[in-house]
């Protein structure tokens, strides 16, 4: 706990300022925490202070079912009866695409705010009625909220969806290593100081792990001054209280409440200036009208989730006994199983699957609907085209880049990233002793080599059930759903122009379909079967 600095200047407050936060849902409206006790917690508070708040940080509406079979429509329904007043984005929330969250935007009973998103279209700008900030009259003291998102949204969500006509017309500030993010946010708070606002607080999705430098929330706070509070989402850590300086050398707190409902946030302002944050990760009661909405929910999604699809004496698995998510950076039965469903539904000589796409293991016994949309929860379209096996190589080389001899240390991952490909009717090494050579552009995408170095090395195609040297200038069929093959999904170019030879089918119905054409499992997918080789 420490003391606001702008102390001075404000109007005593006759109570303190309770503001709850959660990030990075992702449908789990019924776990952990439960969005039903959430909603009783409010209400308790109300009941006892007069100024009370929630927000959340961003990936709401996808991750699970709720989202992925109502577009995250269910989400916002339920989050509108909890009682929301401010919420930012998260990458995850262009995962329907923009015409969706448009609509998305327009059903949500809250206010949403984003500062930090950039308009050069000539169409329509979605964003054009979302404030980049709200500041909260609390009684004469006035506390300024501040959404920002992740510039790497064009690379971690679909960066089809930030086009039009081909052209980039959405950005996030993106560019100098972080600084242009923290000089938009800066002239956004500088903005909310003019206007009287006596706290800032950034409700950001940033995440504050190596892995996100340079947009990093930790960076944020070293490259901005006037900030209070960055109330943190997008890394799934749980942090409670840090405390990190700013370019000024002033304290700022870091808060973060993990993922599904681990923990609510809370931060609360003293109306003797002091600022604290602390989790509440558990509350022994419930909102009856919000179990109802959930209940209501879950019975239109049950008749299909509990759906029988087949039988298999063990588990396909995508992780290690860690928990490590080795489908990143490691070739895994479950990788397997769904590169050979896209490539086998779609007719194509190859399959591909994304390793952020593989979500989940395939469990031992009786596979429902819910075991496989646990495993494709994205409800993403499969395309087949025709690519040259230059453009092959390309999308290996480039997928390939971050791996490394080790697939994790300490039980952390080490070089893992969402667009590793698992394959099918393809076999190929990664040589970890050399350095990737691959260039990426302003946004993140795929662009090109700086050296004739290439870390794959030895890659096969399978013809007639005989595997044959892939060719880079023969041209073969390959299936991956859209956001790998037609929309840059991690940054991905290797593929575009290729000529489309089919599309329409969904990733969870080319998986239902696959699976139940399997009339013997024994023997499948129990281990890996040397399809990738690191070295």
């Amino acid at each position: 706990m420490y003391k606001h600095h702008f102390l001075q200047d404000k109007k005593q407050l006759k109570d303190d300022i309770y503001i709850f936060y959660t990030s990075d849902v992702h449908c789990g409206i019924d776990e952990n925490l439960t969005m039903s006790s959430l909603k009783a917690l409010i209400n308790d508070t109300k009941a006892e202070h007069p100024y009370v708040s929630l927000v959340d940080l961003g990936d709401y509406v996808q991750g699970g079912e709720f989202g992925a079979l109502s577009k995250g429509e269910i989400i916002i329904k339920v989050m509108n009866k909890i009682g929301y007043d401010f919420v930012t984005f998260g990458n995850h929330e262009f995962d329907y695409g923009m015409e969706q969250l448009s609509k998305l935007i327009s059903i949500m009973e809250f206010q949403p705010i984003l500062a930090n998103v950039r308009y050069t279209g000539n169409k329509e700008n979605i964003f054009k009625d979302v404030p980049e900030y709200v500041i909260k009259d609390y009684d004469g003291t006035k506390v300024a909220f501040i959404g920002v998102d992740t510039p790497t949204c064009i690379t971690s969500a679909t960066p089809a969806f930030f086009k039009e006509d081909g052209e980039f017309v959405y950005d996030f500030y993106s560019g100098d290593d972080g600084l242009e993010l923290a000089e938009k946010v800066q002239s956004v708070v500088d903005e909310v100081r003019k206007k009287g606002a006596d706290y800032v607080v950034a409700m950001t999705h940033l995440g504050a792990s190596d892995s996100n430098v340079p947009y990093d929330s930790i960076s944020f706070i070293h490259n901005t001054n006037g900030i209070d509070v960055v109330l943190d989402g997008h890394a799934h850590l749980l942090i409670v209280e840090d405390k990190y300086p700013n370019k000024d050398g002033e304290d700022v707190i870091l808060s973060s409440v993990g993922t599904k409902l681990q923990a609510v946030g809370e931060l609360i302002i003293g109306k003797d200036g002091s600022l604290t944050t602390m989790h509440v990760d558990s509350y022994d009661k419930k909102d009856g009208e919000i179990d109802q909405v959930i209940e209501e929910a879950q019975s239109e999604l049950d008749v299909i989730l509990d759906q029988e699809i087949f039988t298999i004496g063990h588990t396909i698995w995508m992780a290690d006994e860690e928990g490590v998510r080795m489908s990143r950076n490691r070739e895994t039965p479950a990788g397997n199983f769904v590169a050979d469903a896209y490539g086998k539904i779609m007719d194509a000589q190859i399959g591909l699957a994304n390793g952020g796409g593989v979500r989940a293991a395939i469990p031992e016994g009786t596979v429902t609907y819910q075991n496989l949309l646990d495993v494709n929860p994205f409800m993403n379209e499969l395309v087949c085209i025709e690519a040259t096996g230059q453009q092959i190589f390309d999308a290996l080389e480039y997928n390939s880049s971050e791996v490394q001899r080790i697939y994790k240390l300490d039980g952390a991952p080490v070089g893992e990233t969402g667009g590793f490909l698992s394959v099918s009717g393809l076999k190929y090494t990664i040589d970890t002793s050399i350095d990737s050579a691959v260039t990426v552009d302003e946004n993140g995408l795929f662009a090109g080599y700086s050296s004739d170095a290439r870390r794959v090395k030895d890659v096969y195609v399978l013809i007639d059930g005989e595997y044959e040297p892939l060719d880079l200038e023969k041209t073969y069929t390959v299936a991956s759903n859209d956001y790998v093959i037609l929309n840059n999904g991690n940054g991905l170019t290797a593929f575009d122009g290729c000529q489309i030879v089919s599309r329409g089918v969904t990733d969870i119905n080319a998986l239902i379909e696959y699976a139940q054409s399997i009339d013997d499992y024994t023997d499948l997918y129990k281990d890996v079967e040397g399809r990738i080789t690191i070295e």
